[in-house]
């Protein structure tokens, strides 16, 4: 888990460029720092003063030989940075830029593949060899396998970035599901990325300028990094399933996306025969996405807010260690949960359940109104974009207490009520499924049993309406409707400007689903989990912590998931009804058969 920035250029530009860009995101990787340096076709390998001593020691091909500043002044063509959080392989030869045996491919990279271990023993029956027990010398050599297919191979999160001096490309690709982020920026003479806006600001050729679309989105309709568009002009967003090719020798750019989840889009009626086949496939998903994610080198721990999904997590966790001793674990699991005096929105009660029936270390931390206003600075400054809620505050909070407490890698449950369901919207989709196939056995059944779902009849029926309603409203009505019942400012747009980006309503307008399971798939792969990982990004690295998210990035569980008929995620009036059956016997029965939605809520109102 680290920050990675390149600079590319068709003349030549300073090399302390390079050494600004990877200090702004140094939080997101203060263990190490590594550079190299293209120019006549050599490659300069080089160090920064956080580079460990035992790193320069060190004999690879890819230790540094030279610190940076004694580069300052020396024009350079292309530039690759890294900021190291250590988390598997902690010695030296974790150091990165990393490059293969001939020094033709490097790379930087920021993620996890958790399979690396099942990949490193593919690669090893190819006849590769290794010298770190580390998955980004896996991903190299997969690279140099099998070309750019290799991010089908993976199961993880990634944002990296590879300079083949063998075909003179860089190579860019970011992970399915956008949990690493990726930003890049393009003119006729420079091309650079980083992990992180703020970054990228750091460059004098790009210019600080708003994007005004972004501005629309954000207050007409509450959207933040919608598409591509970020809220600074000709900064871009790698989108989520993209690679990127450069060609060095004629600064041809070429976008593609590599992958499109598929999903199962026929309508069947309930079968328990084939319930029982899904509980048993998602159960056993379940346990090796949290297995896989407990392979590291340094303490791992958990989120805990007393919801379904990270209460799922922690109590998986609990079962694995319950069988395997894991030292990066421990013998207790390190919970970590915003706790408040607001019984409204407190849910300590039902992680404190979960604490207890796991015998976890429990670690509360108690966001005040005070220290939010004293922290809004670095928050802002942190998630480098407007956010939507002080909820993002709360988990700042989480991840500071984790680093205070030690632990260097947290597992949290971002992309369940995206996967299982755990949104209140999802259930008039449902609902009006049944109706268009002719189910009214299923819908009464439903609606007998609503008392089990977080939402009433009413608030259904009213959520479906608008929904329907918003197929057929034009641009004034929309602007109207908006004004009369959203919190969002849009009343104080200027007409011009309103007038001027309305086409961007027309565009959330169209994508209002005609299935359950094409709602879930908009959700996943569009800008709703994209934000809140970005959330969780920006807070676990702005406190060095890497975040890993089972839900929103293994790929075998959200693929299979897909599959899955609309009739078994809700069921009886219960939400997320085939992850609750699943963990039948792994969580406490009170939080199993939990049916109220707090969500990751604060408290705002006084």
């Amino acid at each position: 888990m680290c920050g990675i920035v390149g600079l590319v250029c068709n003349e030549n530009i300073n090399s302390t460029l390079i050494r600004d860009m990877a200090n702004t995101i140094k939080h997101r990787g203060p263990d190490d720092e590594g550079f190299i340096f293209m120019f006549d076709n050599n490659i300069i390998v080089a160090g920064g003063n956080d580079t460990p001593d035992k790193v320069w020691d060190s004999n690879f091909l890819y230790s540094p030989k030279n610190h940076i500043n004694s580069l300052e002044g020396k024009k350079i063509k292309v530039a690759l940075g890294h900021r190291r959080l250590s988390i598997l392989d902690l010695s030296p030869a974790g150091h990165q830029p990393m490059c293969d045996e001939a020094q033709k491919v490097w790379i930087v990279f920021n993620g996890e593949i958790y399979n690396y271990l099942e990949l490193r023993e593919e690669l090893k029956q190819k006849g590769y060899t290794f010298i770190t027990n580390t998955d980004t010398e896996v991903l190299l050599k997969s690279y140099i396998e099998w070309g750019f297919d290799c991010v089908s191979k993976f199961n993880g999160m990634w944002a990296f970035a590879i300079l083949d001096l063998r075909k003179n490309i860089l190579f860019l690709s970011r992970d399915r599901f956008g949990v690493k982020p990726l930003y890049y920026y393009k003119d006729d003479n420079y091309f650079a990325f980083a992990s992180e806006i703020k970054a990228l600001l750091r460059l004098p050729f790009i210019k600080k300028e708003v994007n005004y679309e972004a501005v629309f989105d954000y207050i007409a309709l509450g959207l933040e990094e919608q598409g591509e568009e970020s809220f600074f002009k000709g900064i871009r967003e790698l989108k989520p399933s993209y690679n990127i090719v450069l060609n060095l020798n004629n600064f041809e750019f070429k976008l593609h996306k590599y992958y499109e989840l598929l999903y199962y889009d026929k309508f069947e009626k309930y079968n328990p025969e084939k319930e029982k086949k899904y509980i048993s496939e998602i159960r056993e998903l379940i346990f090796e996405a949290i297995r896989l994610r407990l392979r590291s080198d340094a303490s791992v721990g958990s989120c805990l807010s007393g919801g379904l999904d990270s209460s799922t997590i922690v109590c998986v966790m609990n079962e694995i260690i319950k069988n395997q001793h894991l030292s990066q674990v421990g013998d207790y699991i390190k919970c970590f949960t915003a706790s408040y005096k607001d019984d409204k929105v407190d849910e300590s009660n039902w992680a404190k359940i979960v604490v207890e029936s796991t015998k976890s270390q429990w670690i509360r931390t108690f966001p005040t109104e005070k220290e939010l206003i004293e922290d809004l600075e670095d928050l802002i400054y942190t998630q480098d974009i407007p956010f939507g809620s002080t909820s993002i505050y709360a988990q700042y909070r989480v991840m500071k207490a984790a680093y205070e407490s030690g632990v260097k890698v947290l597992l949290d449950g971002q992309g369940g009520d995206e996967l299982f369901t755990g949104y209140t919207g999802y259930f008039p989709t449902y609902y009006r499924e049944l109706i268009k196939n002719f189910d009214f056995t299923d819908l009464i059944n439903e609606i007998k049993n609503v008392n089990n779902s977080p939402i009433d009849i009413k608030s259904i029926i009213k959520m479906a309406i608008k929904s329907e309603l918003g197929k057929y409203l034009t641009f004034p009505q929309i602007r109207d409707f908006l004004i009369k019942k959203t919190s969002y400012p849009i009343s104080l747009l200027n007409p011009e400007f309103y007038k001027e980006f309305s086409y961007r309503i027309k565009d959330r307008q169209e994508k209002i689903p005609n299935s359950f399971n094409q709602q879930l798939y908009q959700l996943i792969t569009g800008f709703n989990l994209k934000t809140l990982l970005r959330y969780e990004d920006r807070n676990s690295m702005r406190f060095s912590i890497e975040s890993r998210t089972p839900f929103a990035d293994n790929i075998n569980l959200i693929e299979y998931c897909f599959q899955i008929p609309s009739v078994y995620k809700i069921h009886n009036g219960f939400s997320k009804y085939i992850l609750r059956q699943a963990m039948d016997g792994i969580l406490p029965e009170q939080i199993r058969k939990r049916v109220d939605k707090v969500g990751f809520a604060t408290p705002e109102v006084k």
